[in-house]
């Protein structure tokens, strides 16, 4: 008996060793066999994030560029059109870009790419109005911008030459994967290493990010983006009984009422222009506003506003839409309608838009409609997706700054991985700054419009706009 209790002890004692020595291997590797966690003490890393972009465009590219160069992270960018599109420097219309925005290019890129980005397009030095009544007769407001940011302009560039510009300062390191992504519509996190797996719509099979785990997923993917919808409700996946995803996206959208096209023509305004100044007509319904201004060097950009219902004497009081019932597909239709309605109008003060739409080739017309998105959190609250540019504040488009604060998120959301302590800390900074950032543009806007209303003075909300620069969370401390 004595033998056999000794002969059951030292296997005891060999087991417990065999555990001890399992575990201090095991804790090498940053979790503890006790609990199956990862270890509190150790330091945050941020070169171990992993991050997938889903949007190639601005918001996506600039996120891109800032992880790499300020947070030494190179991403994969999944993109849902095709390369050729991809590659296409024609389509879109023209970004501006206020000294907001240059600062955050000139943040993520150097001095160089903000440059670049300036003279690839053209500095505004003011605004002409033509008003009804007033033919031929533009009243003509100089800008000051340049002189009141320590000579940083506001400037106009073709919106293919700025995504062009940013894929040029992408890392060798960063990969983009063309006619991908856009079936994604959830995620699930692995338990032990904290990785990724993409998941497409209708199925719980992974997708082709399984060959290259990602640890936090980017969403870019603009007004419409599925993982917005998963933030705001706290989910990881569409459910089965969620078919129809537009509907369901479409609940966060609001339409502000009206449609927008867009183009840009391969010529320079001509001589009866004033250089450097940007041309608009309102018609004295205000139900139609024209643009045209120069952007870059032999182009010139234009763009049309049309209410819903704009012009048209209906009694039965139904909201009629502009190109309602038009296959979207079709851009000789849509070339032809944008015409009638503005020979309609049947003034000449919007003939210059005209003539510039008559020169547009169809198939490089854009056609949006005006659309925003109530501010959120920016970040999911397990850690695993967070929001850049329109797919976290499409805003309504009366300052222009949706391309600039594009531009800041990237910057800020590069400087919270790289200076935070842990990555949900970095999202939760970010997500504060931005959403905190966004709320007081509103706030202000409003407030200005109040006053304007009651014919008080109101504040130049450009300007502290403009005043915008990076900070990181150590310098804010």
């Amino acid at each position: 008996g004595i033998i056999f209790f000794y002969a059951v002890a030292r296997i005891i004692i060999i087991i417990f060793a065999l555990f001890v020595l399992l575990n201090n291997i095991v804790e090498n590797n940053g979790y503890n066999i006790m609990t199956m966690a990862v270890d509190s003490t150790e330091k945050y890393d941020a070169s171990l994030v992993k991050p997938v972009i889903l949007g190639g465009g601005i918001a996506g590219l600039a996120t891109a560029v800032a992880l790499k160069n300020i947070a030494g992270i190179s991403p994969i960018i999944l993109e849902k059109s095709s390369l050729s599109s991809f590659q296409n420097v024609q389509v879109g219309g023209a970004v501006q870009f206020g000294p907001n925005g240059l600062k955050a290019l000139r943040a993520i890129g150097g001095e160089a790419l903000m440059q670049k980005c300036i003279q690839s397009g053209s500095i505004i030095k003011g605004n002409a109005m033509i008003f009804p009544g007033m033919p031929h007769k533009p009243t003509f407001f100089p800008d000051t911008t340049e002189e009141d940011n320590d000579g940083l302009p506001k400037v106009l560039v073709r919106w293919g030459i700025v995504r062009e510009l940013l894929v040029q300062h992408l890392s060798p390191e960063t990969t983009i994967l063309t006619e991908a992504g856009g079936d994604v519509c959830g995620y699930e996190a692995t338990k032990i290493e904290r990785n990724i797996i993409l998941l497409p719509k209708g199925t719980n099979e992974s997708t082709i990010m399984d060959r290259d785990p990602a640890n936090l997923i980017v969403s870019a993917e603009g007004v419409r983006s599925k993982f917005r919808y998963l933030v705001n409700h706290n989910k990881d996946r569409f459910g089965e009984n969620e078919e129809d995803l537009t509907a369901l996206i479409n609940n966060d959208v609001k339409d502000s009422g009206r449609i927008n096209l867009k183009a840009i023509v391969p010529r320079d305004l001509d001589d009866s222009f004033k250089p450097g100044y940007t041309y608009a007509y309102f018609a004295q319904n205000a139900g139609v506003a024209c643009f045209a201004g120069p952007v870059g060097a032999g182009y010139t950009y234009w763009a049309i506003s049309i209410a819903d219902s704009a012009a048209d004497e209906e009694e039965s009081g139904e909201t009629t839409k502009f190109l309602s019932g038009v296959d979207m597909s079709d851009s000789d239709t849509i070339k032809s309608a944008l015409l009638t309605k503005l020979q309609s109008l049947d003034v000449d003060d919007c003939q210059f838009v005209i003539d510039l739409i008559t020169e547009s080739a169809p198939d490089t017309i854009y056609v949006s409609r005006s659309e925003e998105v109530p501010i959120g959190h920016s970040f999911q609250k397990d850690g695993n997706v967070v929001l850049v540019g329109d797919s976290a504040h499409a805003m309504p488009g009366s300052y222009g700054q949706n391309p600039d604060f594009a531009l800041e998120d990237a910057a800020v959301l590069a400087h919270c991985i790289r200076d935070s302590s842990s990555l949900e800390s970095a999202l939760e900074s970010y997500s504060e700054q931005r959403v905190s950032r966004c709320l007081e543009m509103q706030q202000r806007s409003a407030d200005r419009a109040k006053k304007a209303m009651k014919g008080e003075k109101t504040e130049d909300v450009s300007k502290w706009i403009h005043q915008w620069n990076i900070t990181s969370n150590e310098e804010q401390k």
